[in-house]
């Protein structure tokens, strides 16, 4: 069962970067601002967010004139934080 699940993972994973390449080409988006793109968001987020990372998924898409990240972020919790005191 666990081999199952590792397949799914590794052909969900090839399926996103597919699909982040296709993209790419259509928008003119290199492939490494992307990646660190997505990186630099997760990481903020999980500032405030109990994330699922491997499960962050982000692309562009493009329509007509303009484009738009969409992103699917799976949020487990929130975390607890503390207000900064002056």
């Amino acid at each position: 069962m666990q081999l199952l699940n590792r397949k799914q993972k590794s052909k969900s994973v090839a399926k996103s970067r597919l699909q982040l390449i296709l993209v790419q080409d259509r928008t003119g988006i290199d492939e490494d601002i992307m990646e660190s793109l997505q990186a630099e968001l997760t990481e903020v987020l999980s500032k405030y967010f109990i994330l699922e990372r491997e499960q962050v998924e982000m692309e562009i898409e493009r329509e007509q004139d303009s484009m738009a990240l969409v992103a699917n972020i799976p949020v487990l919790g929130t975390k607890v934080r503390h207000p900064v005191q002056a």
